[in-house]
């Protein structure tokens, strides 16, 4: 079956009414076989998952036993494949984690101040977790050709259906290896999710303000669509796995932060229909822009032309 295309989706930011500026975003839709069944512009386009491979990261640490030998449930699969906000609970969750394996804070290597509370904190307890299970580098584990970083490649590659010496690589901004797929491939593997993930998934969608924090996007899809499962990753890339079994993936083409959830709660109304996107969430998608005195002078807007 032909995959039906769009245009790309368009974000404007407006202001007095006026379009000061125009961000582009392009988008794929998969059907719950995998097979991309609509497109936005090219997303052909490659891009790094970046935190949107997180669950698949985590995914390595459930099926090597890991998860198991540290008698860990569905809050720390949700940590370890968040990007949380650094709030107590969610820094204290990680504390708790380190103290299992009988490391601390200062074992993170995320960044030189934040640690716990910092948003990638959790998927790098996972890491250290293989480390102390296997008995790897602990200091090292972030570093390329580190095993946890070649189990974790290994694991997303094998989710994605591709070689993993197929897949470019990068260092993502906490300092762990990313990789980098066509958002087509994203759409995919999102839809197959389920499958694939079918514990870490649960967990996701149990613990909504875990994976992100209240009022941000991933939460706000995971406890406004019933059955959703959502993680966006930096560079203005947003991933779900949608209840009816398709997968979504949206990418901002010039990275912009700003844009990302407009072009997400756009594309999802153009999938779900503007009648599923329920109120907190349809706010995310028309943010407003403000004056340095705080004062609203005009919005974002995402338009998906048919």
């Amino acid at each position: 079956m032909t995959a039906k295309q769009h245009p790309e989706i368009i974000i404007q930011a407006r202001r007095g009414g006026t379009v000061e500026s125009v961000h582009h975003a392009v988008a794929a839709l998969a059907g719950p076989d995998g097979e991309i069944v609509e497109r936005w512009g090219d997303p052909g386009m490659v891009t790094f998952w970046r935190s949107s491979a997180k669950p698949f990261q985590a995914q390595a640490w459930l099926t090597d036993g890991t998860v198991t030998q540290f008698g860990w449930g569905a809050e720390q699969l949700a940590i370890m494949s968040s990007s949380h906000d650094g709030l107590d609970f969610q820094a204290g969750l990680v504390r708790s984690m380190l103290a299992d394996l009988g490391l601390s804070e200062a074992d993170l290597r995320c960044d030189a101040k934040l640690k716990a509370q910092h948003n990638c904190s959790g998927n790098h307890t996972g890491f250290l977790a293989a480390c102390v299970n296997h008995g790897w580098d602990v200091p090292t584990y972030q570093q390329p050709g580190h095993p946890a970083q070649e189990a974790a490649l290994q694991m997303f590659a094998a989710c994605v259906g591709l070689d993993a010496r197929q897949i470019p690589t990068g260092v993502d901004g906490c300092g762990i290896v990313c990789y980098a797929t066509p958002i087509t491939v994203a759409a995919a593997t999102f839809a197959l999710l389920p499958e694939l993930l079918p514990e870490i998934g649960a967990a996701m969608r149990a613990h909504p303000t875990l994976v992100e924090g209240p009022g941000w996007i991933d939460t706000l899809v995971m406890q406004t669509i019933p059955g959703a499962t959502s993680k966006c990753g930096a560079e203005g890339l947003s991933c779900v796995s949608l209840p009816d079994g398709r997968g979504l993936a949206v990418k901002v083409v010039d990275g912009a932060d700003r844009a990302s959830d407009p072009a997400t709660v756009t594309a999802l109304a153009a999938v779900l229909g503007a009648d599923a996107i329920a109120a907190p969430l349809r706010a995310k998608g028309r943010p407003p822009i403000t004056n340095d005195a705080g004062d609203v002078v005009g919005e974002l807007l995402g338009v998906a032309p048919a």
